[in-house]
């Protein structure tokens, strides 16, 4: 299989080793020329000696790649680190594939991401490639299909085209509701209204307010046929996957095939079923 090594790869890494390791050795099979690497500041001290664990181990490049990092000294919180990180990087590339440091791809996630971000890289309705598939495999001859939800967020790729547009700072419910509704069924609206005031006041994740936007846009995400990513930071330590009970624990990594089969149009066919597993791991992680 051919190896993604010309689209940089951004690896978002904070205070866990264990996990960073197991997908950093991923991204070293494949040993991209360009490497970003977006580190969050330590809380406390007995957390900055797992930062700095983990640091550690993304200061072991042992391939002709140019490394950059960003690390910052406080922590500043995943929403604000993760999109100032994202900032950051898109002042030096037009595209790249993302990684946290709970999220272990398998090989063909980089081919299938640098694929379609060629592919599409002119259609500015397309903003957003997933590497996850919350059904784990989905029962389509295409290798891929679209729908506007990008949630849950572990692998992913897009364009500083699409970034670029983006304005995490989110607006009352009352002005975004009307174009909101129109993304999210009526049973959810309670789930969604409750999760969107949560963020909007304390700013707690980049993944909402992005996903947010792409509906303001009329955007579309692409979903992999079979999910090529497997989340790896369920527990305690993790910051919002701390329930292991949720059914998006249970899904496994598939190997893409290539050439891969793209779809004749953009419909959108599964967002139903997207959105109750959506719902159902949110509430589930809340209880």
């Amino acid at each position: 299989m051919k190896l993604a090594h010309s689209t940089s790869i951004t690896f978002i890494i904070y205070n866990r080793p264990k996990t960073t390791i197991k997908v950093f050795e991923e991204i070293r099979k494949i040993q991209p020329k360009q490497l970003f690497i977006i580190a969050d500041g330590a809380k406390n001290m007995t957390d900055e000696v797992l930062v700095n664990q983990t640091r550690e181990i993304v200061a072991k490049i042992d391939w002709n790649c140019d490394v950059r990092t960003n690390f910052s000294d406080i922590n500043l919180g995943c929403s604000i680190r993760i999109i100032s990180g994202l900032n950051w990087v898109f002042e030096y590339v037009d595209r790249t594939i993302i990684l946290e440091d709970d999220c272990l791809p398998n090989t063909s996630f980089f081919q299938f991401c640098e694929e379609l971000l060629n592919h599409y890289q002119d259609d500015e309705q397309v903003m957003h490639i997933s590497g996850f598939n919350v059904f784990g495999k989905s029962k389509i001859e295409d290798s891929y299909f679209f729908s506007k939800f990008i949630l849950p967020p572990w692998g992913w790729a897009t364009w500083k085209r699409a970034w670029n547009q983006f304005n995490p700072e989110l607006d009352t419910w009352q002005h975004i509701k009307t174009w909101a509704f129109q993304n999210i069924t009526q049973d959810y609206f309670k789930d969604w209204t409750d999760m969107f005031e949560y963020i909007r006041i304390n700013k707690t994740t980049w993944d909402v307010p992005w996903n947010m936007d792409i509906w303001k846009k009329n955007g579309l995400v692409i979903i992999p046929q079979i999910s090529l990513v497997q989340n790896i930071g369920f527990g305690e330590q993790a910051t919002f996957t701390k329930n292991n009970n949720i059914n998006l624990i249970k899904i496994e990594s598939y190997e893409m095939k290539f050439p891969l089969n793209h779809p004749q149009n953009k419909c959108i066919e599964f967002d139903i079923e997207i959105e109750k597993e959506i719902i159902d791991s949110l509430r589930a992680n809340l209880s």
